[in-house]
């Protein structure tokens, strides 16, 4: 049973090594994606406020 332990950590510390050169770029990326969701929900709240169709609430076909 060690031995299945021992090469899964070896493989975990494989990937970590692969993922190491992308460093903060992940991080960005998140922050990127909050903020067009954010832009999109308040601009979804103002056109629907303002009489535009909740296209959201359809049901799905």
């Amino acid at each position: 049973m060690d031995g299945f332990w021992y090469g899964f950590a070896a493989f975990m510390e494989y990937i970590f090594e692969l993922i190491k050169p992308i460093g903060m770029a992940v991080d960005v990326l998140f922050v990127i994606i909050g903020f067009i969701g954010t832009f999109f929900w308040l601009w979804y709240s103002a056109h629907v406020r303002k009489g535009g169709r909740n296209f959201m609430s359809d049901p799905g076909t």
